[in-house]
């Protein structure tokens, strides 16, 4: 039993090395392109050749220390799903624009799904912290962010409407953290609404698209800085 065995563990011990090392080749390139600038934050989440280190904490670090007030785009133009564009503007409660904001952003896909292979990310805060579709992006000077994206789905066998996660946090603020909802969803009805409503979730109606989109929505943040 031990010399059939030890072949099979040194083979499954080879295959776990060589993905390891792609990952680590993967985020090497990522971490060059972006400081070198010959790529983008955008650019580098929606090529689908890093899609496999999307959900490991050193890339979504890399894309974090990254982050800027471009606009932020998250999935690949392979991704299927409706394409949207989303608006935000982040303000105090006097109404004055936040510039330099952090937003970190995390959803479902088409499927319902945060991760590649399932629903879920079966792991300690697993879909905040290893969401397949998420990005950071900052304020720009009038407070505002602009996200490309697909519109996800609802949870499967859940009558949770679709939504998108949004944490927006500051040195001199406490972390605003909310969910980013759609009129339009046959989910966001009756009681449903009314508790979506109650949780202070954001929902914003269908816009006119631009040229390239599907459907727009714009949403306003407003900050505490107690």
């Amino acid at each position: 039993m031990k010399f059939t065995l030890l072949p099979c563990l040194l083979f499954w011990s080879c295959i776990v090395t060589h993905a390891q090392s792609d990952s680590i080749s993967l985020l090497d390139e990522a971490r060059t392109k972006l400081s070198n600038h010959s790529a983008t934050v955008s650019s580098v989440l929606t090529d689908k050749k890093y899609l496999p280190i999307h959900p490991h904490t050193p890339f979504r670090q890399l894309i974090e220390a990254n982050a800027n007030s471009a606009i932020l785009k998250i999935a690949t133009p392979e991704e299927p799903g409706k394409k949207i564009r989303v608006l935000g503007t982040v303000t105090d409660k006097e109404g004055n624009a936040l510039s330099g904001i952090l937003i970190y952003l995390y959803q479902t896909d088409s499927r319902g799904w945060y991760a590649a292979n399932a629903p879920h990310v079966s792991q300690n805060e697993g879909d905040m912290r290893h969401a397949r579709l998420f990005g950071y992006v900052r304020t720009d000077a009038k407070g505002n962010f602009e996200l490309h994206t697909i519109k996800p789905s609802g949870y499967p066998r859940s009558d949770l409407p679709a939504h998108i996660h949004i944490h927006v946090g500051a040195d001199r603020m406490r972390q605003y953290v909310t969910e980013l909802l759609f009129d339009d969803d046959d989910r966001l009805v009756g009681k449903i609404r009314e508790q979506a409503l109650s949780n202070k979730f954001i929902v914003a109606k269908p816009e006119k698209a631009s040229v390239g989109f599907d459907q727009q929505f714009s949403y306003r943040l407003i900050m505490d800085k107690n």
